[in-house]
């Protein structure tokens, strides 16, 4: 009796302890893939990103169509309008007015202002609206030149964006590209469902030019920094590791908005996230790293 006992007592105590090793494991496994609110954390960072990415790209090609001064050619209002059409799909099916409150080919200066009036579709199926304003002061690759971008009721799919933009050139003697210290102040993305993405950085981007302007590639440098709230209205912090760097061949062919390559640090709700984004290949596909454990994501551009 005593033995049976004694038996009995070593499978309970052999059946608790493997209860509590199945408990422990799968409490290990939940903790180290990456749940949805994780997802989501990572997913909202990204999308305010590729936003003020983009937001950035466009004003860049306004500046690079009408500023005649930059290029040495002359051309009139008319031939400038044309021109951002021709350069970019975005601004195909927009009213494009100019203003120059200096033609100095030292110091030209000015405003563009671009109407998507009530909504209009670029090639890719992207639908802006409203209006975007852009402020230049200074050849825009002379040290000290500045551009200001701001939004009047303006929608990208439904996504109304907000904020100030400034863009001033910090180019060195030594630098191999342009090189510009980008700000956003009172950045905000505001979804259909009416929650927001809010969004403050100072970023120091290069600008690596290539021959055909399509293959053109905007690198945000190491030291970068971000901060603001995401869709659940919880703070985030961002640093930039290791230099992130964005296409335009991928913008253009393969609507991808965000960093082709790079690595950055996300933290928010007191947990890291090492966000990875490979090595240059056009997709939506990063690697985030959690606690030494990483898992592959695919962002939703839009936030949608």
């Amino acid at each position: 009796m005593k033995a049976l006992n004694g038996s009995i007592a070593l499978k309970i105590a052999s059946s608790v302890a493997m209860a509590v090793l199945l408990l422990v494991s799968s409490c290990k496994n939940d903790t180290e893939l990456l749940n949805g609110v994780d997802i989501q954390n990572i997913n909202s960072e990204a999308v305010s990103d590729s936003y003020s990415d983009e937001n950035n790209d466009i004003a860049n090609v306004a500046i690079a169509g009408v500023t005649d001064q930059q290029y040495g050619q002359a051309r009139t209002e008319g031939d400038s309008v044309t021109r951002l059409g021709k350069l970019d799909d975005r601004l195909k099916c927009a009213t494009v007015t100019i203003t120059r409150t200096s033609t100095n080919k030292d110091a030209p200066a000015g405003n563009i202002v671009i109407d998507f009036g009530s909504g209009c579709a670029d090639m890719r199926g992207i639908v802006r609206k409203g209006k975007i304003t852009i402020t230049y002061a200074g050849r825009r690759f002379a040290p000290g030149s500045t551009i200001v971008t701001t939004f009047q009721d303006f929608f990208r799919n439904g996504v109304k964006v907000e904020g100030t933009h400034t863009l001033a050139n910090v180019t060195g003697t030594n630098s191999a590209f342009p090189r510009f210290n980008v700000v956003i102040a009172g950045g905000k993305l505001t979804f259909p469902d009416g929650r927001t993405i809010t969004r403050e950085h100072n970023f120091t981007r290069e600008w690596q030019r290539a021959t055909n302007p399509a293959q053109d590639k905007w690198v945000i440098l190491a030291g970068s920094s971000a901060s603001g709230s995401n869709k659940r209205g919880r703070s985030y912090t961002m640093n930039v590791t290791k230099d992130l760097v964005y296409s335009r061949a991928c913008q253009i062919s393969d609507k991808v908005f965000i960093a082709a390559s790079g690595t950055k640090i996300f933290v928010t709700d007191s947990k890291t996230y090492t966000v990875d984004y490979g090595n240059g290949e056009c997709d939506n596909d990063i690697t985030v790293t959690v606690n030494g454990v990483s898992k592959a994501i695919t962002v939703n551009a839009d936030g949608n």
